[in-house]
């Protein structure tokens, strides 16, 4: 499975996703067991690439960490090897997110074990020219090619569908990159954990969003992957199964809580003692309220003095 293939239409010519972050540990907020949750959905996915006899496109953050223990990378290996996964690299899966380092990380290991392809380099695959555009670098103009070629862009930067996600944030909308390079045919961009898709005069952006949930903000994200017709330049979503009631918000409760406890502790000090500029005058204060063994007031005023 290393190229393109033209097939009936009812086969999909690539599946498109990104931000699998695939990590040994489990997220605070859930509750169910996360790594088989993460297991049977790497499954569903690489059973949908068997089924219609294609590549998997993977827009970046294939790990959650730069460094995987072998135990992981053994267990990715046994999944992962025999189907062609062509990936570029998010901030997540390079060593202090240099591009340089990738060698020295965990997806560098799959890259050299040859359990995924990496590309940092305009690729073609059939009649399919691919761009990528690892992290760090942002989409650029390329040359625009006859059709019915296809040109797909592969890109690891933030790009947002409509609505800031935080204040303040900078970040281009997917209608603003489709129209500003009109050259590709698809963009699949990742970073951008929200899954949506754009387009434009037949074209499109398409942003899977992240395969796991793993905040609690997420509790109605919906994982997904998509199907991509060459042919037609169709996409089409197809969502992973995920089980109901395997967020919690306890975590969040219990620090919010806390942060209440506190505001009424320094409240309450407030109340009790008035603060006063000469620190030897709050002692007064606080000696005359508070009962306090003779003793222990000498020695507190011994080493005022």
């Amino acid at each position: 499975m290393s190229k393109f293939k033209r097939k009936n239409k009812l086969k999909a010519d690539a599946i498109l996703m990104a931000d699998p972050h695939i990590r040994p540990d489990t997220p605070v907020c859930r509750t169910d067991d996360f790594f088989l949750a993460m297991s049977k959905k790497l499954d569903f996915i690489l059973n949908l690439s068997k089924e219609n006899d294609c590549p998997i496109l993977l827009a970046g953050d294939l790990g959650h960490k730069s460094q995987w223990p072998n135990w992981l990378l053994e267990w990715f290996i046994s999944k992962a090897k025999g189907y062609n996964i062509i990936a570029i690299v998010g901030q997540h899966d390079l060593p202090n997110h240099k591009i340089s380092l990738f060698e020295k990380s965990g997806m560098g290991v799959l890259n050299a074990a040859g359990v995924i392809q990496t590309i940092f380099e305009e690729k073609w695959y059939d009649d399919i020219l691919i761009h990528p555009f690892p992290y760090g670098k942002e989409i650029e103009h390329v040359k625009p090619i006859n059709k019915p070629m296809h040109q797909i862009a592969m890109t690891h930067q933030m790009i947002i569908e409509n609505k800031v996600l935080w204040p303040d944030q900078t970040a281009p909308k997917g209608h603003q990159i489709l129209k500003q390079y009109p050259e590709f045919s698809l963009i699949l961009s990742g970073d951008n954990h929200n899954a949506f898709t754009v387009e434009q005069d037949g074209r499109w952006l398409v942003n899977p969003g992240s395969l796991m949930r793993t905040t609690t903000d997420q509790i109605d994200h919906k994982p997904r992957v998509y199907l991509w017709f060459a042919e037609t330049n169709e996409i089409k979503p197809v969502y992973l199964p995920i089980e109901q009631n395997v967020i919690s918000r306890t975590h969040i409760d219990i620090a919010k809580n806390r942060e209440i406890r506190n505001q009424a502790f320094i409240s309450r000090v407030n109340e009790d003692v008035e603060i006063d500029l000469s620190y030897e005058e709050n002692l007064k204060k606080y000696f005359a309220r508070y009962r306090t063994e003779k003793p222990v007031e000498n020695k507190v005023w011994d080493s005022v003095k």
